[in-house]
């Protein structure tokens, strides 16, 4: 999907010398995309972000640039991590002294998390104020990114609404809770264990039914693979990607809840796949 195509690009924008550091700005490395997101967002033009970590094309987190962001980053480089846990899963071990921020001690919650509407704003206030922390003449500038961010977040998940009371079988490994915030009725299938585990018993017969009752199933990312293979092509399927950093969350929320609201508007044929028989 062209928003996960994009991160792969994310090489040439921000590594395109050295690390990427920019002599003029603020210079922060952050240990996950979703905080790459944030501090994109609230540093606008007078931070200059690079993630050290990055979702590929199969949605999965791994190494920038396989590492070399990470090892190329200097003594002292300011980093900002959600906890000392994800400090560690990304390398930042000590080998080197850097000017760290931990947001949390520990992050009260699982990562998938940070894409909740109600969880992602209380992050983005403790971005700006790591980013104030090292730029505090720019303090008024990062409040006024982070309003904005949070009025737009509002706004998107308002026109998320043209969804209110859409069934939607719920296949997906953490979009489930944007669906609820779009005031989706979310059903999540009874044999939904079995199938994370890939015994798919069952799974044509709810497919099927999903079919004739005209109910969108949505996937993303953190679906098992196994699973997302069996519903590879069919029409009555959404995938909700990952957001790219070439785009901030809130238009990204605004363009998935856009896209599937089409999608479920635009009745299949009847058949398999959206076939004729």
């Amino acid at each position: 999907m062209a928003n996960r195509v994009a991160v792969l690009v994310i090489g040439a924008i921000f590594f395109a010398s050295g690390a990427g550091w920019c002599d003029d700005k603020l210079n922060v490395a952050v240990s996950h995309p979703w905080l790459a997101l944030l501090a994109s967002f609230i540093g606008g033009a007078e931070v200059n972000v690079v993630p050290i970590r990055v979702w590929n094309a199969n949605g999965d987190l791994v190494m920038a640039e396989r590492g070399k962001t990470l090892r190329e980053l200097e003594e002292g480089a300011k980093v900002i991590a959600l906890d000392s846990d994800d400090a560690r899963a990304c390398g930042i071990d000590g080998r080197k002294k850097f000017a760290l921020r931990c947001l949390y001690s520990p992050f009260p919650a699982e990562i998938s998390a940070m894409s909740d509407p109600s969880v992602i704003p209380f992050v983005a206030q403790r971005v700006l104020t790591a980013l104030s922390e090292w730029d505090s003449q720019n303090y008024p500038y990062y409040q006024r990114r982070l309003a904005e961010f949070q009025a737009r977040l509002s706004s998107s998940i308002l026109m998320g609404q043209v969804l209110k009371d859409a069934t939607i079988c719920d296949m997906s490994g953490s979009s489930g809770i944007l669906l609820q915030a779009a005031g989706c009725k979310v059903i999540r299938p009874e044999n939904w264990e079995l199938w994370v585990k890939g015994n798919y018993a069952g799974l044509r017969e709810v497919l099927d039914g999903n079919r004739a009752q005209e109910i969108m199933t949505v996937i993303d990312d953190d679906t098992p693979s196994g699973l997302k293979r069996n519903l590879a092509g069919r029409s009555d399927v959404f995938r909700w990607s990952r957001p790219s950093l070439e785009m901030d969350y809130p238009s990204f929320l605004h363009e998935q809840y856009i896209s599937l609201w089409q999608k479920i508007i635009t009745k299949p044929l009847p058949g398999r796949n959206g076939k004729k028989r």
